[in-house]
């Protein structure tokens, strides 16, 4: 375990205990991670926090987060090419995308056929050599330590990180590197769980996608957008998103832990109108199920 001795955004050595959280895939084990919050900045973070190597028994063998297919991946193609975006992100055909945290290849697989030129980072072995095998490019390692080997030269008119940075231990150095690789107008595009979301702040370390020890770091948009600030860049887009599942989750978490109230139960009384609209209500008031946050270069 490592210690943090100041926050991991605003570097701020105002930091408290807040409470042991247990671990979110396994509801049984006791609680073992230690939250603390920046009194300053009001980040969220384990810590002290478990190292790669303490973390491998929460990573199964082969694990690739992201498959190396999306199901019915034709129609998706077709279904983006009218839209023209894939996953909230704006098809950039022609140009240059890399996903940080790539897992498997099964964002870069579709966006390669929707004609973008695509190449990812990967710090699984695993899930990198199982993208590659799919005809991606794919560096085995942290952004950081791509940095470190190749150089800033090359450079993305696109990065993604979606659902990753809450893995990274120190997000500010995280975002840096990609701002190093991003070309001239070009974007960040970032993705992670909200935690001033109304089910978040109701839960706690229960709700789902907290997700310790997976994440390390619990964002809202105030300290996403301060560890983008603090890495240079500016932020051009804000704005939540979320899935169906993921509220009809929340939902039947909070009337459990709540009131006892099983989760068949609630899912029998939340019917598709009903969470279309709930997510609509959130989204519209930025108070969804996740964080979606574009960053730029100054001045871009």
């Amino acid at each position: 375990m490592q210690k943090y001795t100041t926050c991991p955004v605003c570097s701020s050595k105002n930091i408290t205990f807040q409470y042991m959280a247990g671990t979110a895939r396994k509801p049984k084990e006791p609680p073992k991670w230690s939250v603390n919050q920046c009194e300053d900045c009001s980040l969220v973070f384990v810590n002290p926090r478990p190292t790669w190597d303490e973390l491998g028994d929460y990573y199964p063998s082969g694990w690739q987060c992201y498959n190396t297919y999306v199901s019915d991946e034709e129609d998706v193609v077709e279904e983006a090419k009218k839209l023209n975006e894939y996953r909230h992100i704006p098809i950039p055909v022609g140009k240059r995308l890399l996903d940080v945290g790539c897992g498997g290849g099964s964002f870069l697989q579709v966006f390669k056929k929707l004609g973008v030129e695509v190449a990812g980072v990967e710090p699984s072995s695993s899930a990198a050599a199982a993208a590659r095998e799919c005809g991606i490019d794919v560096f085995t390692g942290t952004v950081e330590e791509y940095v470190a080997k190749n150089g800033s030269n090359e450079k993305f008119d696109v990065i993604l990180c979606s659902h990753t940075l809450g893995a990274t231990p120190f997000p500010v150095e995280t975002l840096d590197c990609m701002r190093q690789l991003l070309a001239p107008n070009g974007y960040i595009w970032v993705a992670v769980p909200n935690a001033d979301s109304p089910y978040a702040r109701k839960l706690g370390w229960r709700w789902h996608s907290t997700d310790y020890p997976y994440n390390l770091i619990n964002y809202t948009p105030k300290t996403l957008g301060l560890a983008g600030e603090k890495a240079g860049l500016v932020v051009q887009r804000n704005s939540t998103y979320s899935l169906p599942e993921s509220l009809v989750y929340s939902i039947c978490l909070w009337r459990r832990y709540r009131w006892f109230v099983p989760h068949k139960v609630t899912r029998l009384l939340l019917n598709d109108e009903l969470i279309e609209r709930k997510t609509k209500e959130l989204d519209s008031r930025n108070e969804g199920e996740a964080i979606i946050m574009e960053f730029c270069h100054p001045g871009t």
